[in-house]
């Protein structure tokens, strides 16, 4: 099966779902609800408080409705037309992203993509497949907590996760990977193995690393300086904080402000920032005197620490940190 094949067997896995959930509690606001890399997900604004142990009704109520090979039929309405729809069943995320949509095509006349199965109708871009009985072998996998449209601002809706495949083989096969993946998670291995920690007292996102997970650092910093040195890369030390306006000019400052630590003085007003890349303060080297065309191409490599402010339901071990080192290198 095709990638585009199985992107439609788990959206609409995930179209059941959201009918489902309409079923069992018919007060529920839906956001959205798209395909991921391995499965997909809903989002859910829920007149009731769930948890992973509700998943296993939701997902027998699935069950009931792809054993019923009920169509899955496609359906177009004026833009209009439709946010008098979401306004009446009070459907207020839906009914947002109708007047957003609305309002970036201007005068221009649009008509907006629903998806109909039984008696459950939801925008949607789609493709879907033809009935509930073509969306596979699926699991629900877990439920989180989700702001609309990722802003900590907007409510906390419920997400629910889950995966589909063609085949029941391959959706056990994928589920045992899991549980495999689950011993052998990093952050659990990591604390066991001492080879880093987080204290809250240092704060959340902020690794520290004992002797052991030293050590392997280092090691691992040695394998890839042979490796650039190999390709003529030659290493560069730069501060892990720089003036607001080196990111002003580089254009960081613009898109990327809220995700940067900002830096006080006690002795100057002006804006500082811990650098959350290298890449501003590599251009100022490169730009520090004439080059010759003789240099280049001139490639510059940095172990420095970044930072960036990440949410905190965002940090995740040490794949999504605050505080990180990687091995930037810039050609110019």
């Amino acid at each position: 099966m095709n990638k585009v094949d199985l992107e439609k067997i788990r959206h609409s896995a995930a179209h059941v779902l959201a009918a489902a959930v309409k079923s069992l509690w018919p007060q529920t606001k839906f956001g959205i609800g798209p395909v991921i890399k391995d499965g997909f997900y809903y989002d859910f604004d829920l007149p009731i408080k769930l948890t992973d142990k509700n998943l296993g009704k939701i997902q027998r109520k699935m069950n009931e409705l792809k054993e019923a090979n009920l169509a899955i039929e496609h359906l177009e309405l004026p833009v209009d037309e439709a946010i008098k729809r979401e306004k009446k069943e009070g459907q207020v995320y839906k009914l947002e992203l109708l007047r957003e949509l609305k309002k970036s095509a201007g005068k221009k006349k649009i008509k907006v993509s629903y998806y109909k199965i039984d008696d459950f109708i939801d925008l949607c871009r789609g493709p879907h497949v033809n009935s509930s009985k073509q969306i596979g072998y699926f699991s629900l996998i877990k439920t989180a907590g989700a702001y609309w449209k990722g802003d900590e601002k907007n409510k906390m809706l419920t997400r629910i996760y889950g995966t589909a495949f063609p085949t029941k083989n391959e959706l056990k096969k994928y589920l045992k990977n899991q549980e495999e993946a689950k011993k052998r998670d990093h952050r659990k291995l990591g604390q066991k193995l001492e080879l880093f920690v987080f204290s809250d007292l240092v704060g959340p996102g902020l690794p520290l690393y004992p002797p052991k997970g030293a050590l392997l650092r280092r090691l691992v910093n040695e394998h890839v300086e042979s490796i650039q040195s190999q390709k003529g890369y030659q290493q560069v030390w730069t501060p892990q904080m720089a003036k607001a306006q080196l990111f002003k000019t580089s254009g960081h400052y613009d898109k990327y402000k809220d995700s940067m630590f900002k830096v006080l003085s006690n002795y100057s007003d002006e804006e500082f920032f811990l650098k959350p890349m290298n890449c501003p303060q590599h251009i100022q080297i490169y730009a520090s005197r004439p080059r010759s065309y003789r240099e280049l191409p001139l490639r510059l490599t940095d172990f420095a620490m970044l930072y960036r402010d990440e949410k905190p339901g965002e940090l995740s071990g040490l794949a999504r940190t605050r505080a990180f080192s990687q091995d930037d290198c810039h050609i110019f």
